[in-house]
């Protein structure tokens, strides 16, 4: 069994909303400096050990390099993504993310879009060279759905890390993942609170969404009456699944980020509700894949 401890080491700090006014629960906007410090303070302390960002999260990477620069030497490791475009292209992003966040090096970097990967292949080439350069230790791509992993594969690309969508509605790479570790690629899942609708107060729950309601009460209920806060256990579904190496979390605030380290406590219980939580998974992309959401909702 996982020890509380291990789960902590599994976590990644996702940074979206350090730049942008990420999530469909968000009414604060981006958090201050003073918030945005004390986040990264306390992950570091507790011993999260990374940090997941991108060049198109706003201003995320320059606001990291700022506190980055004040603390030693690999206080945490990074993920960084980049757009795919000319090889030449590829290696200045690169490059510019590392002037942005004060680093030399970073843990791994991802194609923000496969869709814009595939119309520019050639792109990868840009990712193998800034690994040579030593600018990163692990390339790959963040992916929407499991067919791209396996066209990967097919075509003889050799990703070290990917980045996929997995949540107790949208379960789409259960049966990839396993494979997917045996292959020695390191996958990061995100989406564990599916932006935040999974944690929505029901009575708010937008019309769109109504179709979920039976399935958002059952996964309530189930958990309340294990004794698992929300919260807990749909991170450590995510964080506990097969073939999931680490889990992305968002957070917006000292407090949410506490509640989240909490989670570990709850390994065993979530381990013995893992078979009647699959049960709960969507089979309706509209519903689980964010950019198919109406934007009023």
């Amino acid at each position: 069994m996982m020890t509380a401890e291990a789960f902590t080491e599994r976590l990644v700090l996702g940074t979206a909303q350090f730049g942008l006014a990420y999530g469909i629960n968000n009414t604060l906007g981006r958090p201050t400096d003073a918030v945005l410090q004390h986040i990264l303070t306390d992950a570091h302390a507790a011993g999260v050990p990374l940090l997941d960002t991108a060049a198109a999260y706003g201003d995320s990477e320059a606001r990291l390099g700022h506190w980055l620069s004040k603390q030693p030497t690999g206080a945490f490791e990074l993920v960084t993504k980049v757009g795919a475009a000319s090889a030449a292209e590829v290696l200045s992003s690169v490059q510019a993310s590392l002037s942005r966040l004060q680093q030399p090096q970073v843990y791994g970097v991802l194609f923000h879009d496969f869709g814009a990967f595939q119309q520019q292949p050639e792109a990868w080439q840009g990712l193998l060279a800034a690994q040579a350069a030593d600018y990163t230790q692990r390339i790959g791509i963040s992916l929407y759905h499991p067919w791209q992993a396996e066209w990967l594969l097919e075509h003889g690309y050799k990703p070290q890390l990917l980045q996929v969508p997995y949540n107790v509605l949208d379960q789409r790479f259960a049966a990839l993942l396993p494979h997917l570790a045996n292959a020695g690629i390191e996958v990061h899942g995100r989406s564990a609170f599916l932006q935040g609708l999974l944690l929505r107060p029901l009575h708010t729950l937008p019309s769109f969404f109504e179709p979920l309601r039976p399935k958002l009460v059952q996964m309530r209920a189930m958990l309340a009456e294990a004794g698992i806060p929300l919260e807990a256990g749909l991170l450590l579904f995510a964080a506990t699944a097969p073939g999931m190496a680490r889990v992305v979390i968002g957070v917006d605030s000292p407090e949410n980020l506490q509640a989240n380290l909490a989670a570990g406590a709850y390994l065993a219980q979530v381990e013995q509700l893992r078979e009647q939580l699959q049960a709960l998974a969507e089979p309706t992309d509209t519903y689980i894949l964010p950019y198919a959401w109406p934007t009023q909702r």
